[in-house]
């Protein structure tokens, strides 16, 4: 392991890069058999930001992007 530290500041970004509006900010459950209640658990849960414009240019489908809801493509097979 190293002990360098990277002292340049991470940029995180606080606007849509498409539309430039203020990105919105949501906790996601990925264990979908648990309780609807906001209960963190570490390991189950994500932060994640997104653009709630809905005329945004980055919520357009394209044809080539897979057709089911939520599907990132792939072979991950889920957990």
């Amino acid at each position: 392991m190293s002990d360098q530290v990277n002292d340049e500041p991470t940029h995180w970004p606080t606007h849509c890069e498409h539309c430039g509006t203020e990105l919105a900010h949501a906790v996601v459950d990925m264990d979908k058999t648990n309780a609807d209640r906001p209960e963190l658990r570490p390991g189950e849960m994500v932060a994640v930001d997104y653009c709630p414009n809905p005329d945004c240019p980055s919520h357009q489908i394209e044809d080539d992007e897979p057709s089911t809801p939520g599907s990132l493509g792939g072979d991950s097979g889920g957990a």
